[in-house]
């Protein structure tokens, strides 16, 4: 089956149906792969909220980040 053919087929099922599918679909793919989509559903969710502060909430999760005395006194890595 292709992914158009699924998609057509997906379109006609019942909202709960379609649910079941992509909930079953999320519990087998890796962390990783359901962290991506857990964010893009974020943003979807709160369309109003700019995309400046989703990337500081990705930079937090992934432990981007550094104290802010660190930031404001010592120099970065690599700058004279």
């Amino acid at each position: 089956m292709t992914a158009a053919r699924l998609i057509e087929e997906m379109k006609s099922l019942p909202a709960g149906e379609r649910a079941r599918v992509v909930e079953e679909t999320i519990r087998e793919l890796t962390a990783a792969e359901r962290k991506s989509i857990e964010r893009f559903l974020r943003r979807l969710q709160h369309p109003d909220v700019p995309e400046a502060f989703w990337e500081g909430v990705e930079d937090h999760e992934d432990e981007r980040t550094v104290e802010m005395e660190t930031a404001l006194h010592d120099r970065p890595p690599g700058r004279k």
